[in-house]
């Protein structure tokens, strides 16, 4: 079985474009969360909701991911994993469906990441396909 990888760290660390290239460099498919929320409910709803549809999308992703693995074709998961819960529940699925997997943290200064997250904000609000 293909391995998968779970790409951890703080929002504006640069995640997906870790996850990119790692997925060139592998020959693997990459799940990003973030670039399916959005399209698919939007970008504004309450907590409650915003769980709910996390979850529903987390166990499609799984249910994809064991099929690759099957199929031998790495897999990479740019969720964020921010909580120890999180990363010991997603290592714990990993064993549980038999495949070998790595946690890839991105240790990024807070101060980076939060310039980050205001250029892709005044990028995202200017965009004409917004």
């Amino acid at each position: 079985m293909a391995k998968i990888y779970f790409i951890c760290g703080f929002i504006g660390s640069g995640k997906t474009t870790y996850a990119k290239e790692l997925a060139k460099s592998k020959d693997a498919f990459r799940f990003s969360m973030d670039e399916w929320m959005i399209p698919l409910y939007g970008e504004h709803m309450e907590r409650e909701v915003f769980d709910q549809r996390l979850a529903t999308l987390q166990g499609l992703f799984k249910d994809s991911a064991l099929q690759l693995l099957k199929l031998n074709v790495p897999v990479i998961f740019d969720f964020g994993f921010w909580s120890k819960a999180e990363r010991e529940s997603i290592m714990d699925w990993a064993h549980e469906v038999g495949a070998d997997a790595e946690i890839h943290y991105l240790d990024v200064p807070f101060e980076v990441c939060k310039q980050r997250l205001q250029i892709a904000t005044k990028t995202f609000k200017e965009s004409p396909m917004r």
